[in-house]
């Protein structure tokens, strides 16, 4: 072991000024380099997008949709009844969809398509409603249905 204390002062600032650039150069590669979308060889990752794959939306009513992903995204959707807020987004990102109440008396499905930004990748989500409850009185027979 190299005794410190023996060394002239020249040698042990030549040492510490040597050990500081070495740290202070590693420190600058991981800050520059080592991103979330850089593999341990520096190579970008490729996009990815991910969600439910099926879903089942209440009636008349507003759920979020969780997307994770490490690039920007768009999302499109093959029926009117249903939106999503937003459509577009980057990253990891909740996401509201929005029925309109399934007055049709049967269930139904749309798709949500996401897509990134360079159409190279597209996932789907598969989204079902069922039909709104029918709330319609009807009287039993013999009932007067009308007040007197």
């Amino acid at each position: 072991m190299i005794d410190i204390m023996k060394k002239p002062a020249s040698y042990v600032l030549k040492m510490v000024l040597a050990i500081s650039l070495f740290h202070l150069f590693t420190l600058s590669l991981t800050a520059c380099g080592g991103g979330d979308d850089d593999d341990s060889d520096g190579n970008t990752k490729p996009d990815y997008i991910a969600a439910n794959e099926e879903m089942d939306m209440p009636d008349a009513n507003v759920v979020a949709l969780s997307i994770k992903a490490n690039c920007k995204w768009m999302l499109y959707v093959d029926a009117e009844w249903l939106t999503v807020d937003p459509a577009t987004g980057e990253n990891n990102a909740k996401v509201t969809l929005t029925a309109s109440p399934n007055k049709t008396g049967e269930e139904r499905t749309c798709t949500i398509f996401m897509r990134n930004e360079t159409n190279t990748l597209e996932r789907t989500v598969v989204v079902s409603q069922k039909p709104a409850p029918n709330n319609s009185f009807v009287p039993l027979p013999g009932e007067n249905p009308l007040p007197e």
